[in-house]
C-alpha cells in the first residue's frame, strides 16, 4: 500500500458529515499521541489539508476534570507537551495549547474551534475518557470527524473484525507488520502554519521548569495529594533516551531479566511513554529490528520483546476495541464472573481499606513492595503486577469491588495506567486466563503466589527493601469503595 492508503486504513470516521469547504484550517486535536513525529494522526491531518487547501492547526488541551486528575499526571502530559510544541512548530504547523482552570470542558473548546474547521482529526484511542472525549465532540458537529489510530503499530482497522485469541490475533497480525513498520507515512504540509486569530489564548509553558510547570499545576484545581515520582519525565528527549539505553543495555537480556523486579535495567520501562504517546510503537519496534540488523541484538533475543510489543500490547488494544466493557468487571468472561459471584459470599479472613492498599499498609511484604512501586514511583514491574492483582479478591469485600480496587490504583498512581494493556493485566487477575481448580473466593479463577518471584536473584532483599519504604506523602482517599467505582462495575 502507498502511504496516503495506510493513513486512510488508519482512519475511521466518527460522523457521516463531509468536510466543510468553507473553513480557515483543518483542526487537528491530540489527546493521548503527543509527539510531533511518526503520529500519523498528524500526518493524515497534512494530508487532508494539503487535498483541501487549508493550513493545518494543532491542539492540545488538558483540562482538570478527567479521573485521577493530579500532579503527578498533569506534570508529565505537560512535560510531553512542551516539546510536543517545539516539534509540531518544526514541522511548519501552527500549535496551540489549553490548559483548563475554570470555564468551558476540553470538548466544549474543540467544539468551538471546530466551527471555523473543515474537518476535525483525533488520535483514536480505546480507553479511559479518549473515547468518551472523541465520541462527544463527533455527536455535536455538523461536518467530518476523523479518528486516526496513532497508537498501534498495524492499524486495528487491517483487521476484518475480532479476533479473540492472542494466537489468532498473531497469526493475522505477524504477516502486515513488515509493511506497517517500513512505510514512512510522513506528510509535508503545502502551506505555511495559520496565522489567523483562533480567539484563544494558548497556553505558554515551552520554556517552564519543573518548578514553574508545579505552579501552573497548583492553580489548575487537580488533586494534588500524589505528587510527580522521581526519575521520570515526560518529555520526548527523555523517551527517546530511555529508549536507546533500553536497546543497549535491556533488549539483548531482556528474555531472561524482565520478570525480576530487583534488576534495574531488567526491563525496558518504556510504557509511560507509549501510553502518553510520546514514543510510537512503530519507532520502538523498529529500533530494536536496527540493532538486530547493526549486529548489536541477537535474533532470539529480541523475539520476547518484540512479542510483547506487537503481539500482547496490540492484542489487548484489540480487545478493548471489540469487547464491551473491558475495563469494567461486567466485561469480563461469563463464566469468570459466574464463578467470582458464586464466591462471592465466602469469607474473607482479612479486609483492607483503600487507604490501606494505596499506602502499602497489608500485612503482605511482597505485595506493600508492589504497591509502593505504584505510590511512590509510579510504575510497577510487570511480572510484579501479576502478583500484585491477584491478592485483591481475599482483601475486598465483593470481587466486583475488587475488580474496582484494582483499577483505581493502577490508573491513579500509575504512569501507565488507564491503558488497554494495564486493564489487560488487570484481568488476566480476575479469570480472562484458562480456570485453576476450584476454591474459597477465588472459585476457578487461578491465583498467584510469590514462591517462584522471591527465587530470583536478589529479590527477596529487594522486596524487604521497598516494602520497608516509607511513602513520602499521604494520598487523599476521599471514599471506600474507590470513587469511580461505577466506572468498573
Amino acid at each position: 500500500m502507498t502511504p496516503l492508503e495506510i493513513l486512510r486504513q488508519r482512519t475511521r470516521r466518527l460522523t457521516d458529515h463531509d468536510v466543510v469547504g468553507d473553513a480557515d484550517y483543518v483542526l487537528c486535536w491530540l489527546m493521548q499521541a503527543l509527539r510531533a513525529e511518526d503520529n500519523p494522526a498528524i500526518d493524515a491531518a497534512i494530508a487532508l489539508g494539503n487535498r483541501l487547501g487549508k493550513p493545518v492547526v494543532v491542539l492540545h488541551a488538558l483540562e482538570n476534570r478527567y479521573p485521577y486528575a493530579s500532579h503527578r499526571l498533569h506534570r508529565f502530559i505537560l512535560e510531553a507537551s512542551q516539546e510536543l510544541e517545539t516539534g509540531v512548530e518544526e514541522r511548519g504547523l501552527r500549535f496551540v495549547r489549553w490548559v483548563r482552570r475554570e470555564g468551558e470542558s476540553e470538548v466544549d473548546l474543540v467544539a468551538r474551534l471546530a466551527e471555523r474547521a473543515a474537518a476535525v482529526v483525533v488520535d483514536d484511542v480505546p480507553t479511559f475518557v479518549t473515547r468518551e472525549y472523541a465520541d462527544g465532540l463527533a455527536d455535536r458537529l455538523d461536518r467530518a470527524v476523523l479518528a486516526v489510530d496513532a497508537c498501534c503499530a498495524v492499524p486495528q482497522r487491517a483487521f476484518d473484525g475480532h479476533l479473540g485469541s492472542t494466537k489468532a490475533f498473531r497469526a493475522a497480525h505477524t504477516p502486515l507488520r513488515d509493511e506497517h513498520l517500513s512505510t514512512d507515512l510522513r506528510r509535508d504540509p503545502d502551506l505555511g502554519p495559520y496565522d489567523g486569530d483562533l480567539a484563544l489564548d494558548s497556553e505558554a509553558i515551552r520554556d517552564l521548569d519543573a518548578a514553574g510547570l508545579d505552579a501552573l499545576i497548583a492553580g489548575c484545581g487537580v488533586d494534588m495529594s500524589v505528587p510527580p515520582p522521581d526519575g521520570w519525565h515526560g518529555g520526548r528527549r527523555a523517551a527517546l533516551d530511555r529508549l536507546a539505553h533500553a536497546v543497549e543495555h535491556v533488549l539483548d537480556r531482556y528474555t531472561w531479566t524482565r520478570n525480576n523486579p530487583a534488576l534495574p535495567d531488567g526491563s525496558t520501562r518504556l510504557s509511560p511513554w507509549m501510553h502518553f504517546g510520546v514514543l510510537s510503537p512503530r519507532e520502538v519496534a523498529r529500533a530494536a529490528l536496527d540493532a538486530e540488523a547493526d549486529g548489536d541484538l541477537h535474533p532470539a533475543a529480541r523475539y520476547k520483546f518484540l512479542d510483547e510489543l506487537l503481539t500482547w500490547r496490540e492484542f489487548y488494544h484489540h480487545q478493548c476495541r471489540h469487547v464491551a466493557g473491558w475495563s469494567r468487571f461486567e466485561g469480563l468472561p461469563t463464566k469468570a464472573k459466574a464463578t467470582l459471584r458464586a464466591h462471592a459470599d465466602d469469607p474473607r479472613p482479612t479486609l483492607y481499606s483503600l487507604d490501606e492498599l494505596a499506602h502499602g499498609e497489608t500485612d503482605d511484604e511482597t505485595w506493600n513492595a508492589a504497591q509502593k512501586a505504584f505510590t511512590v514511583d509510579g510504575w510497577m514491574n510487570n511480572n510484579l503486577r501479576m502478583y500484585w492483582v491477584a491478592q485483591l479478591l481475599p482483601w475486598r469485600p465483593t470481587p466486583e469491588d475488587a475488580f474496582a480496587t484494582a483499577c483505581y490504583l493502577n490508573d491513579r498512581f500509575s504512569l501507565d495506567g488507564r491503558d488497554a494493556s494495564t486493564y489487560g493485566g488487570i484481568r488476566s487477575g480476575f479469570g480472562e486466563a484458562r480456570p485453576w481448580n476450584e476454591r474459597p473466593i477465588y472459585g476457578t479463577v487461578a491465583g498467584k503466589t510469590s514462591a517462584a518471584l522471591r527465587k530470583r536473584d536478589g529479590v527477596p532483599a529487594w522486596l524487604a527493601a521497598q516494602a520497608a519504604r516509607d511513602v513520602p506523602f499521604r494520598a487523599a482517599i476521599a471514599d471506600d469503595p474507590p470513587p469511580a467505582f461505577d466506572r468498573y462495575r
